[in-house]
């Protein structure tokens, strides 16, 4: 099921200590078996990740009971939520696993695994058969809890962080090489496939393109790009991360291609970086474009670059002409 099919299903917010008994998993007439607790939703964010909005757009609740079943699901879009996002809800004393989603949106090229499957298999991921893809659409942010429903009200917190990481490009110019420039296209590689909700594991099997997306200029009026996607590993090919500058395509931990077209020509700039792109946090990669279509990299991260001039399209990337 995709995400676009479940996210048109009923939309109901809960409001505190009210029931909800339409979406509830307790369906006895007389709520007999049920008890009602409140869980309260909030997102925090990293030290690294002030350029994420930390603003809950939608929200996807799951409860797991003790055998992997879906026992509740509520879907609640911005306009239903509560003001202190604190939501009521009664289900039947059990041992729950709950996760919650945050911001996913039916226009993402992230998709969702199907509702009604175990909730160990539950997982956000690109197509199957992806190889380039659009930047996430929103910040994606997922929540944990494990607990149990006695005979007695309770109340329940569920903090939310990102699963999902920023990059940002900012470019300045040679002087007098702006008007010249007839586009520029950045890619994201090397970034994790999909993420699995229950104990936060990253998918790593093949390789998928993020393609940035230029987001008009940053606060000191350089030209911005910018893509969210899933984190890199954190440690390069050698198995810990690299601490040097000598950082080739092969002990790179991740990477962000640049191609700069200046009349019928393209330039490939590879940004080979050292440091883990990690979840919740934004990586921003400095650069000054010069007259042959290179980019000269600032010194603010571990990272060199691989020019090839004169770059024909070829390969799993597709820059129009």
């Amino acid at each position: 099921m995709k995400t676009g099919d479940y996210l048109q299903r009923g939309v109901v917010a809960g409001t505190l200590f009210a029931l909800l008994p339409l979406l509830s998993g307790c369906i006895d007439d007389n709520l007999s078996d049920c008890n009602n607790f409140t869980v309260r939703y909030k997102i925090e964010l990293s030290a690294h990740a002030q350029a994420f909005s930390g603003e809950m757009e939608n929200l996807n609740m799951h409860f797991y009971d003790g055998n992997k079943a879906l026992a509740h699901h509520e879907y609640v879009e911005r306009e239903q939520m509560p003001a202190n996002n604190i939501y009521a809800i009664s289900l039947p004393m059990n041992d729950y696993h709950h996760f919650a989603i945050a911001n996913i949106s039916p226009a993402s090229s992230v998709n969702a695994s199907d509702l009604t499957i175990q909730s160990d298999r539950y997982k956000l991921a690109y197509e199957e058969d992806a190889d380039t893809v659009a930047s996430h659409a929103s910040e994606l942010y997922v929540g944990r809890a494990q607990f149990t429903i006695a005979d007695k009200n309770q109340f329940i917190e569920v903090v939310l962080t990102p699963c999902i990481s920023m990059t940002r490009l900012h470019l300045d110019y040679e002087t007098g090489i702006a008007p010249s420039i007839g586009r520029i296209d950045g890619y994201v590689n090397k970034t994790a496939t999909g993420f699995y909700c229950k104990d936060s594991i990253y998918e790593h099997g093949r390789p998928v393109v993020v393609q940035m997306n230029q987001a008009g200029e940053d606060e000191n009026g350089l030209t911005l790009f910018q893509a969210l996607s899933f984190p890199s590993k954190g440690v390069g090919p050698a198995g810990a991360p690299t601490v040097d500058r000598s950082i080739t395509e092969e002990n790179s931990i991740w990477n962000t291609d640049v191609y700069v077209t200046i009349g019928n020509k393209i330039t490939r700039n590879t940004i080979h970086i050292a440091e883990p792109l990690s979840a919740g946090e934004c990586v921003d990669i400095y650069g000054v474009v010069r007259g042959d279509g290179s980019i000269e990299i600032g010194q603010n991260l571990q990272a060199t670059v691989a020019i090839t001039l004169d770059w024909k399209p070829g390969g799993n990337i597709d820059v129009d002409m």
